[in-house]
C-alpha cells in the first residue's frame, strides 16, 4: 500500500510541474506579444528572456571588452571604482582670457558677437608650422582626472581638431569634430595626470580638414566620473520654462543627466525607480526626460516607440535617446542620453551607478530618437 501511495504522489507532482511549466510558458508568450509590432528594430524572440538584464556577460568589440550597458553580469574593478570620485573635490577652468594661464602665439581673437565662453575665443587656421596652444591648469595631486573643452558653435569650425593631454605616461590626444556640439562642455575623457602647475592641455595648430581650429576653454575636474561643476548645478527654472515652452534644448537635457552622475544603479523591477537615488538605465531617462513635460515609461524597448528615429550615429544631437542590442540580443537591452562628443550619460550595470562613458563601450548600437517638442 505504501508504494502504491508513493507513486501516486510521484505522479500527481510531475503533473503539477508539467502545468506549472505550461502556464509559465503561455504567460511569457503573452508577454512577448504586448510589446511585438510591425517595426523589425523592435522585434524580440518569443523564446527568450523578456528581462532587460542577461544572464552571461557579452562582449562588445574583437579585443573582448565588455558592454557596459545593462546586459552583462562583469562588473568594474574596486581600482577602477575607487579613481571614479575623490575624497575631496577639485575642478579648474581655463579660459582663453585666463591671464598667465593661456599661450596661443599667433592665435588671433574671434569676432565679439560669437557666443564663448567668457566673452571671446581664439583661433586660427590649419598649419603645420605654428604653435600649439595651451592652458596652464593646476594639478594639486598625481591622479585621474577628468577633461573637458567647449567651443562657439560655428560652420567655420574645423571638423578635426586635436587636443592634447599631458598623462603620466605622455601625450594623450583625442580628436574633435568642432562643427557639432557648441557652446556646451564636451567630455574630452578622463586621465591620469602629474602634480604640477603646467601648460597640460593644448590644441594642436595641425589638422586633416580646412577650417578654423577653435581655442576657447577648459575644465580638468578630479576624478573619472565627477559631473561639471556648471552642468551638475539646478538647471533653471527659466530654462525648464523655455524647454516646456518650445522643445526641451540639447544643453539642458544633458545637464540635467549630468546632475544624476554618481547615482546607484538598481534595476526599477523589482527595485524601485527613484531619482538621484536608485536607477537603471531606463529610470534615469524617464526621471530626466519628466523634467522636462516628458512622460516616458520605464521600460526601454517602450521607450524606443517615442520620438523620431535616428539612424546614423553621427547624426545624433545631444539630449537625443540612444537604443542598444547588446551581445546578440533580439531585444532593445539598453538606453542612454547622448551628451556630444560621441559620448552618452546612462545608468551602467558594469560601473553600478549614473556615468559619463564613450557610446563606443556599449555593444549593439541600433538608432537614436529626439523627442518631439510639445
Amino acid at each position: 500500500m505504501r508504494r502504491i501511495i508513493t507513486v501516486v504522489l510521484a505522479a500527481a507532482s510531475a503533473l503539477t510541474l508539467v502545468l506549472f511549466t505550461a502556464l509559465a510558458a503561455g504567460a511569457q508568450a503573452n508577454t512577448s506579444e504586448q510589446y511585438r509590432g510591425e517595426d523589425p528594430a523592435l522585434q524580440e524572440s518569443t523564446t527568450g528572456s523578456l528581462s532587460t538584464e542577461a544572464t552571461t556577460p557579452v562582449v562588445s568589440g574583437s579585443d573582448g571588452s565588455v558592454s557596459e550597458g545593462s546586459a552583462g553580469r562583469e562588473r568594474a574593478s574596486a581600482e577602477e571604482l575607487s579613481n571614479m570620485v575623490p575624497p575631496e573635490p577639485y575642478s579648474q577652468v581655463v579660459d582663453n582670457a585666463s591671464r598667465e594661464r593661456f599661450l596661443g602665439e599667433g592665435w588671433e581673437s574671434g569676432p565679439g558677437d560669437v557666443p564663448a565662453y567668457g566673452g571671446d575665443y581664439n583661433y586660427r587656421e590649419p598649419s603645420a608650422d605654428a604653435a600649439a596652444a595651451h592652458y596652464k591648469v593646476k594639478i594639486p595631486e598625481t591622479g585621474y582626472y577628468t577633461v573637458y573643452a567647449r567651443w562657439p558653435a560655428q560652420q567655420t569650425n574645423n571638423t578635426a581638431t586635436r587636443f592634447g593631454i599631458s598623462t603620466t605616461s605622455g601625450i594623450q590626444w583625442v580628436e574633435e569634430d568642432q562643427q557639432r556640439d557648441g557652446n556646451m562642455w564636451i567630455r574630452l575623457g578622463a586621465f591620469e595626470m602629474e602634480a604640477g602647475d603646467t601648460y597640460a592641455v593644448q590644441v594642436s595648430p595641425r589638422s586633416q580638414d580646412q577650417g578654423q581650429i577653435i581655442a576657447d576653454a577648459v575644465m580638468v575636474i578630479r576624478g573619472t566620473q565627477v559631473a561639471p561643476p556648471e552642468d551638475g548645478a539646478v538647471v533653471s527654472s527659466e530654462s525648464l520654462r523655455a524647454s516646456r515652452g518650445g522643445g526641451a534644448s540639447s544643453k539642458a537635457i544633458v545637464k540635467m543627466a549630468r546632475r544624476h552622475i554618481g547615482t546607484k544603479y538598481v534595476r526599477s523591477g523589482p527595485g524601485p525607480c527613484r531619482s538621484m537615488r536608485a536607477e537603471d538605465c531606463s529610470c534615469h531617462t524617464k526621471v530626466v526626460f519628466r523634467k522636462f513635460d516628458r512622460r516616458l515609461p520605464d521600460n526601454p524597448i517602450k521607450q524606443a516607440k517615442y520620438g523620431h528615429r535616428i539612424t546614423r550615429k553621427s547624426n545624433l544631437r545631444p539630449g537625443d535617446l540612444v537604443f542598444f542590442k547588446e551581445g546578440r540580443s533580439r531585444v532593445i537591452t539598453h538606453v542612454g542620453i547622448y551628451a556630444g562628443g560621441g559620448d552618452i550619460v546612462h545608468a551602467s550595470s558594469y560601473w553600478g551607478r549614473v556615468v559619463e562613458r564613450p557610446m563606443r563601450y556599449v555593444d549593439g548600437f541600433v538608432f537614436g530618437s529626439r523627442l518631439k517638442p510639445h
